[in-house]
This record gives C-alpha cells, sequence and structure tokens, in this order.
C-alpha cells in the first residue's frame, strides 16, 4: 500500500477541449531549460574566474545571488499566481528568466553577471505556477502526471545543459557561447508559452500580496548570507560579519512574527508546523543544501590540476561536462523510477533510500576522491539520491494538499527547497574562500575535504529525519 496520502475530491472545473500532453508541450519546453540554467555553470567555474578575475569567494556569489533569487521570490509569484492567474504571471515570469539569460551571457563584468543571475533565479516558481494553471483546467489524476512529466523533464534538461555546454566549450574558446545556450531556450520558450490557451476560472478578488514581507525575507537573507559569505575574508570577529549575520537574524524573526500576525502573509509559516510537511521541508533542504548548494566545489575540484596541485582531476570544462551529466543520468534515472517504487514500497521509503544514498556519497567523497572512478561514483550515489528525493517530496507535498491549496502548497515547499542552495552556496563559499589555494578559484585539499563533511552530515540529518517520517508512517498504518 502506497503511503502517500490522496487529495480531496475536486471541485467543478471549466471544460477541457485539449489533451494533457497538448497542453503540457509549451510547459515541457520552459521546464527542459530551466534544468539547463540550473546547472550550465558548473563546467565553466574555473573559466569565469580566470575571464573575469575573481577568487574562489566571490566567485560563489554567482551561486549565492542566484540561489537567494530563488528563495525570495517563489512565494511572490505563488501568490501573484493566485491573485492574477497562473498563466499570466508565469509568462511574466519566463520573460525575467529569459532577460537575466541574456543579461549573463553578455555580461562585460562580474558584477554584471551576478545582476543576471539574479533575475534568472526566479525560476523556482514555474513549477507551482505550471501545477496550478494543469490544476485550474484538468482533475487531480492529470495535475499528478503533469508533476511527473515536468519533474522528469526538469532533470532530463539538466543532462542536456551539461552534455551541451561540454560540447561548446570544447569547440569554442571560453565560456561566451555556452552562456548564451539557456537565454536562446529561454526565449524560444516564452515564444511557445504565448500559444497556450487558458480557461476562465474564478479568483477570488480579496487577495493581496504582502510586498512588505518579500522585502524584509530578501533584506534578511541577503545580511545573514552576506555575513557568512565573507566571513573568512572580513574576519568571523569582526564587526561587518556580526553585525550583517545578527541583524539579519532579527529582520527574519521580525518578518516570521509578523507573517504569522496579518490576514494574507508572503508564506504561510504555519504550513511549516504541520506535521506531515516539515519532514518532507527538513529533507528538501539538506539535500538541495548539499547538491546544489556544492556546485562548486564539485566542478571546481574536477578542475584543479593534480599534477601542481597533488590533488584535483585535472578535467577541461568538457570532461566535467560529460562526467557531471553522467551523475546527473543516475539522478534522472532516479526520477522516472520514483513512481513505480513509490506505488511498490511507499513514497516515504523512496524518500528515506535518497537522503541515505546523498549522505552515503557525500561523507564518503570525504577518503576517496583521490581517482576519477571513485570521484564520479560517490558523485552519482549521493546526486542519484537526490533524483529519489526530486520527485518523492513533491508528490507526498501535493498528496497532503486540499483542492485550492496546490499552487501555495507547492510553493512552499519551493521555498523551502530554494532556501537549502541560498544558504549551502554561502556556507561553501566561506569554507572554500577559507582555504584559498595558489590558484585563482581554486581551493586547497583541506577545503574540499571540510565541504564534503558538511555536506555529508546536513545529508545524514535528512536521512535520520527520513527514517522517522517512515517510521510514523508505519505506526500511523498499524494504529
Amino acid at each position: 500500500m502506497s503511503q502517500s496520502t490522496t487529495t480531496a475530491p475536486s471541485s467543478r472545473r471549466p471544460a477541457v477541449h485539449q489533451s494533457l500532453s497538448v497542453f503540457l508541450g509549451p510547459l515541457v519546453l520552459v521546464e527542459l531549460f530551466s534544468g539547463v540554467l540550473q546547472i550550465y555553470f558548473s563546467p565553466v567555474y574555473s573559466m569565469l574566474a580566470a575571464k573575469f578575475g575573481v577568487g574562489i569567494g566571490t566567485l560563489s556569489w554567482s551561486l549565492t545571488g542566484f540561489t537567494l533569487a530563488a528563495a525570495v521570490s517563489t512565494p511572490v509569484f505563488c501568490k501573484l499566481g493566485d491573485v492574477y492567474g497562473h498563466r499570466r504571471i508565469l509568462r511574466i515570469l519566463v520573460a525575467i528568466v529569459a532577460a537575466g539569460s541574456v543579461l549573463i551571457a553578455a555580461a562585460p563584468t562580474f558584477s554584471v553577471l551576478v545582476a543576471g543571475r539574479v533575475l534568472q533565479g526566479m525560476f523556482p516558481a514555474y513549477l507551482p505556477l505550471m501545477f496550478g494553471l494543469v490544476r485550474d483546467r484538468y482533475g487531480d489524476d492529470d495535475t499528478k502526471r503533469a508533476i511527473s512529466y515536468l519533474t522528469s523533464i526538469l532533470i532530463f534538461g539538466v543532462v542536456f545543459g551539461l552534455v551541451a555546454v561540454g560540447l561548446i566549450t570544447r569547440y569554442t574558446s571560453g565560456p561566451t557561447w555556452a552562456l548564451w545556450l539557456p537565454a536562446i531556450g529561454t526565449l524560444v520558450g516564452f515564444a511557445g508559452l504565448m500559444l497556450v490557451r487558458g480557461e476562465r476560472v474564478e479568483r477570488r478578488t480579496d487577495l493581496r500580496v504582502d510586498w512588505t514581507g518579500a522585502i524584509m525575507l530578501g533584506v534578511g537573507f541577503a545580511l545573514l548570507l552576506l555575513g557568512i559569505s565573507e566571513g573568512s575574508d572580513w574576519g568571523w570577529a569582526s564587526a561587518r560579519v556580526v553585525g550583517s549575520i545578527v541583524l539579519g537574524v532579527v529582520v527574519l524573526v521580525a518578518w516570521a512574527l509578523i507573517e504569522l500576525r496579518i490576514e494574507q502573509p508572503l508564506a504561510d509559516l504555519r504550513w511549516l508546523f504541520k506535521p506531515h510537511f516539515v519532514p518532507i521541508y527538513v529533507v528538501g533542504f539538506c539535500t538541495y543544501f548539499a547538491v546544489l548548494g556544492g556546485q562548486v566545489v564539485g566542478s571546481t575540484f574536477m578542475a584543479a590540476p593534480s599534477k601542481v596541485l597533488g590533488y584535483g582531476l585535472g578535467l577541461s570544462p568538457f570532461g566535467i561536462s560529460m562526467w557531471l551529466a553522467l551523475t546527473f543520468f543516475v539522478m534522472f534515472l532516479g526520477v522516472i523510477s520514483t513512481a513505480r517504487l513509490g506505488k511498490a514500497i511507499g513514497f516515504r521509503t523512496v524518500m528515506m533510500i535518497g537522503a541515505i544514498l546523498a549522505a552515503v556519497g557525500f561523507l564518503g567523497l570525504v577518503v576517496w576522491h583521490g581517482n576519477l572512478f571513485a570521484f564520479v561514483l560517490l558523485t552519482a550515489v549521493a546526486v542519484g539520491g537526490m533524483g529519489f528525493i526530486e520527485s518523492s517530496t513533491r508528490t507526498l507535498v501535493v498528496g497532503g494538499l486540499r483542492d485550492g491549496e496546490v499552487s501555495m502548497g507547492e510553493g512552499i515547499y519551493e521555498l523551502s527547497i530554494s532556501l537549502g542552495p541560498a544558504v549551502g552556496s554561502a556556507v561553501m563559499g566561506a569554507v572554500l574562500s577559507a582555504n584559498a589555494s595558489k590558484i585563482q578559484g581554486l581551493a586547497t585539499e583541506h577545503g574540499y575535504r571540510t565541504s564534503w563533511v558538511v555536506m555529508g552530515l546536513v545529508c545524514l540529518l535528512a536521512a535520520v529525519v527520513a527514517i522517522g517520517f517512515f517510521l510514523s508512517g508505519r505506526r500511523h498504518r498499524s494504529t
């Protein structure tokens, strides 16, 4: 018997005159390139460091700004979708991401590139808006099918992006042409999205967006992540670091207190305290912290010249792309097999297995990272574990929601997993910056080993929570 819960019966929806597969066509194209833009920086981090003349700590801001924007913007766009319509807001969001992608490709300075990454980082609201758009037109079963299709194409986009970037960098000089890949793809996706037809759906006219909450959330996280990222450069005991972290925490606490009091908060924090959702959010946060927040760690270690430094794999951007593509293909296999495994052994079980695999992979890298086979194998174990988590967590979340809660409920989950890489990239940037090597854009072996210890322990926490969630499900069924 499956361990996922089922949604309540759907309310009446507009008559549908288009099959789900046809309707999903443009959405699939957009989601494909959202997978590309999540990973296409990984093979070229070392090239970007050389092109713009920045160190590894500064380089990490290209990931921190990206993930911070994701964390702040996700609940905003989800609420806007509920207020003004999912199709309309999805079009606006894709246009913003396309503009950011173009800005990155044409960036003359590293600051402009980071600004483009901030715009590009708003993409995580894609899925909640798409799920809401499908739910407006179709029933619960079709919505669940859409979750499977769109999540699978997202991971396929990651694999496609790595292979494409590897080939582009191999036959061109520098990262410029590789940076144009998601820009062109997202623009094409936006053109296809303009063809998506919508149905008239009655919406509440009394809904509003908590813009004050959005600003407070952004300021709080920016201050907190700034202090963490710059700690090694400014000094952990310096007034700037301590002040940034303390002020960031104060702003976030004030934001949480205000959100709990107002009628229409930016994010309904009470969701975070519902027993069914808390473990899922924790598992998602922790695995995204390590797998996506640690992108700079893995890619720069693979680029580190072993003959010069005595560690690293000395791979070119093409080699990095191909080997990372292999590991993310394992994730893709995990995603597409989750539905069948979930029916057979339960989605809680699948999530637990994924968290355990992620912990084993990263902790294994602490000891075995001296050769390509061990590095790729253990990375594939960790990333493959996240593949099980990608789909099982979303299925568990949507399965616990009532009709009319899908967009915001899924949006809260996307917020939790967006916070993971935002915090993870800042922490990993601080660790690597404190252990910078003699080659710009790289860290010492101790820095890389410390990073894997942190990532492994965070995933171990996810595994413990997932095991507890699994056992609570068994007790509930036996009762």
